[in-house]
């Protein structure tokens, strides 16, 4: 057990340099699709997280949709706009921290258990709910086999919950405590959500977004409508976004690789 959890700790490690800093959602997006891929397609969560990180990069940031918003409000009072921004940031500043924590839980945990003949020995480290999902995924994704649509819902439902959970619901009530702008919590609390590979005129309306419950019920129809548009499509949509360089879309599996090695070497040097 304690070599375990010293590879466990090493893998968390690497998985932290991987993450970078909180603003660095371009270098995890690109790395959850790796996830995905390793996974043989059965990891649904990887890439739907991808997705996530990459909607709020643009709806979050100042220079993004609600910072578009208070610019127009607060148009004639400068020093009002600027206070309202300051705000906007710390809540997207909080967003990416917990979308880096994400990162960090599911490279980790994908990595460890893969590497265990047996990763119920790793039920202590990763958590008796999320080992059975790791070990379903191995499994098929050794024998080259895509797992039927509702295992793999089950499995991305396992993730997903202990992530909102312990994760991002923590984090998300933590920054909603620092609103003092009705307003602006009011746009935060209820953003118009539409992933890139949603149809045309589907959004998700959140009447909280504080609320784990609901954020775990629009997660679960994301999957759905993943399943529906097809897996190329949920990839192909990225690009939309306009976050991920071109030459991820002509070698996502390349370009992660290349991406891992410039990264892990700088941590070392940084080290």
């Amino acid at each position: 057990m304690s070599d375990l959890a010293a590879r466990y700790a090493a893998l968390r490690a690497e998985a932290t340099a991987l993450a970078g800093q909180p603003a660095d959602i371009r270098q995890r997006a690109a790395l959850l699709h790796r996830i995905y891929l390793d996974s043989g397609g059965n990891h649904a969560f990887a890439e739907i997280a991808a997705h996530g990180a990459l909607w709020a990069y643009g709806f979050f940031e100042t220079t993004g949709t609600l910072g578009r918003v208070i610019s127009y409000r607060y148009a004639l009072n400068g020093r009002e706009m600027i206070r309202r921004h300051a705000m906007l940031q710390g809540f997207a500043d909080g967003f990416k921290e917990a979308n880096r924590s994400v990162f960090v839980d599911t490279y980790s945990q994908f990595y460890l258990t893969a590497e265990l003949n047996d990763p119920t020995d790793a039920t202590v480290l990763v958590g008796g709910d999320l080992v059975p999902a790791m070990a379903t995924i191995h499994e098929a994704s050794r024998r080259g086999r895509l797992l039927d649509a509702d295992v793999r819902r089950e499995l991305f439902q396992s993730v997903l919950r202990r992530e909102q959970t312990v994760t991002v619901g923590p984090k998300v009530d933590e920054e909603f405590a620092k609103f003092d702008c009705p307003i602006l919590r009011a746009c935060v609390m209820k953003p118009p959500v539409r992933f890139a590979y949603f149809p045309r005129w589907t959004w998700f309306w959140f009447r909280n977004f504080q609320d784990t419950e609901e954020r775990v019920r629009r997660a679960h129809r994301c999957f759905d409508i993943a399943e529906a548009v097809g897996w190329t499509r949920v990839f192909d949509s990225m690009q939309t976004y306009r976050v991920l360089p071109p030459e991820f879309f002509v070698d996502p599996p390349g370009y992660a690789a290349a991406l891992k090695g410039q990264l892990l070497s700088g941590a070392k040097l940084a080290a």
